[in-house]
């Protein structure tokens, strides 16, 4: 729950108001609005346009995908200068690694099955964060599940503001002013697809959330590896996606009860 500041009940149930996907109580005090169901054709987060309603059905003879995600070539890094005002916690001309991983193996990307509408239910887990330390937004990548609640905290005794855009529209801003506070926001993973996430007060804060309506999804870990199981038997399309290195798809066939290999090699942005 967020606490707006005293200024009386008046002031803070129109700043409350101002926020979408949230309610508010006599006070002024934002509470977090119900979950959302999963649309009946959410966008699919390929781009192949709409996908049909998953359906959770019993898995017989079910097969697993495990893999890596590698990068070849020579990773940049990104240079950054903060204002003199906020040098202090954010750092004066941060050095910023485009690619996360160890050696050539690649972390924080996200991998998912992009054309399997039907099989395990989805993830219990419905609950997220997003943590704004020294102007960064970490984890930098994630994946959600459609319908989840995401809460937006600050570690920075300054102030944030955080953006949260599906293409060009604005889905929420969620205000922070010191370090500890924490705000709950339903409106950033309403719907499946890409959201991007930015702070107007600070221009290296960046991150992506990518939102599923469908449990086959995962973030590889420091070391690049990746399984996704509970898969039934049958050829599929595996997308990979990080926001430097871009988008990969290759094709893997699922056999009942063993696992598939899917190594994916992503070139460096040149």
């Amino acid at each position: 729950m967020r606490h707006l500041p005293r200024r009386g009940s008046a002031l803070a149930l129109v700043l409350c108001a101002s926020f979408a996907g949230v309610s508010c109580d006599a006070a002024g005090q934002r509470t977090a609005a119900p979950a959302a169901a999963v649309p009946a054709a959410a966008a699919d987060t390929s781009g192949r346009g709409a996908a049909p309603a998953y359906q959770v059905i019993s898995v017989n003879g079910a097969g697993r995908i495990t893999g890596r995600v590698t990068v070849t070539g020579h990773v940049r890094r990104d240079t950054v200068v903060f204002s003199s005002a906020d040098a202090r916690w954010c750092g004066a001309t941060p050095r910023v690694s485009l690619v996360e991983g160890a050696g050539d193996r690649v972390a924080g990307a996200v991998v998912w099955i992009d054309d399997l509408r039907a099989g395990k239910p989805l993830p219990m887990m419905r609950r997220y964060d997003l943590t704004t330390a020294r102007c960064a937004a970490r984890p930098a990548v994630q994946a959600a599940v459609a319908g989840g609640m995401l809460d937006v905290r600050s570690r920075d005794p300054i102030a944030h503001r955080t953006r949260f855009l599906l293409g060009a529209a604005t889905l929420d801003v969620v205000d922070e002013n010191d370090a500890g506070q924490v705000v709950p926001t339903a409106a950033v993973l309403a719907h499946a697809g890409l959201v991007e996430v930015r702070c107007d007060l600070h221009a290296a804060t960046h991150g992506w959330i990518r939102v599923f309506d469908q449990p086959y999804f995962t973030v590889t870990a420091r070391d690049g590896s990746f399984h996704i199981d509970s898969i039934p038997p049958g050829t599929y399309h595996v997308a990979v996606w990080q926001p430097a290195l871009g988008m990969r798809e290759t094709t893997v066939q699922v056999k009942k009860g063993e696992a598939a290999t899917v190594n994916v090699a992503m070139p460096a942005p040149r």
